[in-house]
């Protein structure tokens, strides 16, 4: 994960297209449930510890479970 988020910082300027999954907590009992979000990353906050995306998604960095764009097809 840190080389992809190292990545995007890298390419943040193109605007490339990222899902994100992540685990949400259950707010009424304990558990649950990892979700997508797909954006554009505005920013990642690495004093806060989240990625910030353009439509004001912010997901806590330590949340994030896998990163996925096609621009990470030269890592794989």
């Amino acid at each position: 994960l840190n080389a992809k988020l190292q990545m995007i910082l890298d390419f943040i300027e193109s605007e490339p297209e990222i899902t994100v999954t992540h685990f949400v907590a259950d707010k009424k009992k304990s558990g649950g449930a990892y979700v997508k979000h797909t954006g554009v990353i505005k920013k990642i906050d690495e004093y806060e510890r989240v990625v910030v995306f353009t439509d004001k998604t912010s997901i806590p960095i330590d949340n994030i479970y896998e990163i996925n764009s096609a621009l990470f097809s030269s890592l794989e």
